[in-house]
């Protein structure tokens, strides 16, 4: 799994050991930890991403021409059980043990540490979607 952020992007991450204190609160999380993280975080952005083509997905799998409503049907039903099962992806991968540590470990870097954070803005990211 590769993850969609620059080098440079991955690197000034990285360096931000400070970011948050580790379980025991003996100390900060280490590099690797915070890829793992950076890791997790992308393949949740990955996974949302997909959703937001879910519907348009769904009505280009309607046959068009000469069919019958009974495979206008099958083919519609096709097209919603693949969605399901992609948002349950979402949903088991957004609420699984990994992430929910991944996220309260950003919320508690966060609030210890706001200084410099901007929250981020869609309007601000034209290019956000772009899978490229």
């Amino acid at each position: 799994m590769s993850t969609h952020l620059s080098q440079s992007s991955q690197s000034k991450l990285a360096s931000l050991s400070s970011l948050g204190q580790a379980k025991d609160g003996k100390g900060s999380l280490g590099e690797e930890q915070l890829l793992l993280n950076i890791k997790q975080l992308d393949l949740l952005h990955v996974k949302c991403r997909e959703l937001r083509s879910t519907i348009q997905r769904m009505l280009d799998s309607i046959p068009t021409g000469a069919t019958t409503p009974e495979e206008v049907h099958e083919g519609f039903v096709k097209s919603v059980v693949a969605a399901s099962a992609q948002i349950k992806d979402f949903s088991t991968l957004y609420n699984s043990e990994e992430s929910k540590k991944v996220l309260d470990q950003a919320k508690k870097s966060r609030d210890a540490n706001p200084k410099g954070i901007k929250p981020w803005r869609a309007k601000d990211h034209p290019d956000w979607l772009d899978l490229a």
